[in-house]
């Protein structure tokens, strides 16, 4: 007699010392625990998480190649200063790969697509009114991550989260809880209302109101940092 479906719920490969630790760096980077310009060693973040220095290093050398600190072999690393110009360079990519994203999406987009963009964008307003700052980068990138998924385009996808680690970082002293959250979470909603339109065109055109708005918030944060230092 044939055993019928007990729906269990499947597990998911645990990830690796290297994983953990990368997550826990960027964490730390998105958080402010680390910041710009100070030395850190391998050997106290090694302490600090309890686990031996290959994962670590692995996980700085990762870091490293995607830009977000800068290692020095057997002395340490920093997290990366971002410049205006690093920022502007950064989000003239991520513009056109999200404008990507939505050429991809927008024709074909189904109720059930639809209806988890929705639920994503929902808990985006959740965490605003927590005020969290590091749940609020979460949810920003979780919105575009929702629609990244939905092309099913693998380097795309990935293009995508590697850059965003980079305008995250670039933008962890600028999209805190104050009047950009407010406007990102209706940029998102005017995204969601075009897509739900199946309006190629108004979608585009919100996205890259968002990206451009995005830019210049976080090059005008910059600006200001350097001509008043903390």
């Amino acid at each position: 007699m044939p055993q019928r479906n007990l729906n269990l719920e499947k597990l998911h490969p645990a990830p690796s010392l290297k994983e953990m630790a990368l997550s826990i760096i960027k964490e730390a980077v998105l958080s402010k625990k680390l910041e710009p310009e100070k030395m850190y060693t391998e050997a106290a973040l090694t302490n600090e998480m309890g686990i031996s220095r290959t994962p670590v290093r692995e996980a700085l050398i990762h870091l490293a190649s995607r830009g977000m600190i800068v290692y020095y072999p057997r002395k340490g690393f920093k997290i990366r200063c971002m410049t205006e110009k690093d920022v502007r360079d950064l989000f003239e990519l991520r513009l056109a790969l999200e404008l990507t994203v939505i050429r991809h999406i927008a024709p074909d987009l189904t109720e059930e697509s639809l209806t988890e963009i929705e639920k994503v964008w929902n808990r985006y307003v959740e965490v605003v009114q927590t005020g969290d700052p590091l749940e609020l980068i979460h949810a920003n990138r979780n919105f575009h991550i929702c629609l990244a998924q939905l092309t099913e385009n693998f380097y795309l996808i990935n293009a995508l989260d590697e850059i965003r680690d980079l305008t995250d970082l670039a933008g962890v002293r600028s999209l805190e809880v104050d009047s950009r959250t407010l406007e990102a979470t209706e940029e998102h909603r005017r995204i969601f209302v075009e897509l739900k339109q199946h309006s190629l065109e108004g979608a585009l055109r919100q996205m890259e109101v968002h990206i451009r708005t995005t830019e210049e918030r976080v090059t005008a944060r910059i600006r200001k940092a350097m001509t008043f230092p903390a």
